[in-house]
């Protein structure tokens, strides 16, 4: 497991900005970012599965960049070795990426690893495997998960508060429902659409925040 002064800004950190290069369009990446961490989102994650090599390593640099000036979290997906040259503060795994264990070893004790779930039975898995935490959905239909299933729905949000780490709640959360989740226990969520497909991202950010438990 991660050392626990690493993992202090994980225990503390409620709303997650998930990159998605698509949904910040016409913005960069780096400016979503940034807007949404000034408007108080707590993390970034950076996706950019389906980017050339070269040109997702500048784009991840450049929203590293951003989050080092602020002082938040930045948590590449997928790519251990990005996240290994950035010095990121996590890296996230998914179905296809190489085992926990050896990315542990990769990476050492002051990244925390995540993973992307899609069960409770999975998220229980891989934090018997030595996942520091997990992200857990879709809770909701949305386009970016339909490859995934049915959305899980409300009932998930208790159970997946009993296991052994912390879950970030994914899969078309916004303002109009997160706090049916919150209402439940739900502490930690994951946006994609709502915090970049809107006109003005840092008060999406701000709004969500709020709704959010300390």
């Amino acid at each position: 497991m991660a050392a626990p002064m690493t993992l202090s800004w994980l225990t503390a950190s409620r709303l997650w900005l998930v990159i998605d290069r698509h949904a910040a369009l016409p913005r960069s990446c780096a400016e979503v970012a940034l807007l949404c961490l000034q408007g108080g989102a707590d993390v970034v994650l950076c996706r950019l599965k389906d980017m050339d090599a070269k040109d997702a390593f500048a784009v991840a640099a450049e929203v590293h960049a951003v989050c080092r000036d602020l002082g938040k979290p930045f948590v590449m997906s997928h790519d251990v070795g990005t996240a290994i040259a950035l010095s990121a503060d996590g890296v996230q795994l998914g179905v296809g990426d190489p085992p926990l264990a050896a990315v542990r070893q990769a990476v050492g004790g002051k990244m925390v690893i995540g993973y992307s779930t899609h069960s409770l039975e999975e998220a229980a898995q891989r934090f018997s495997e030595g996942a520091d935490y997990v992200f857990l959905g879709p809770v909701f239909q949305t386009a970016e998960k339909l490859r995934y299933g049915p959305p899980l729905g409300l009932e998930v949000v208790e159970p997946a508060l009993q296991l052994s780490g912390p879950v970030v709640f994914i899969g078309g959360i916004g303002e109009g429902n997160v706090e049916q989740l919150t209402a439940l226990g739900g502490r930690r969520v994951a946006a994609i659409s709502a915090l970049q497909r809107v006109p003005d991202p840092l008060n999406a950010a701000r709004r969500m925040r709020a709704l959010l438990p300390l």
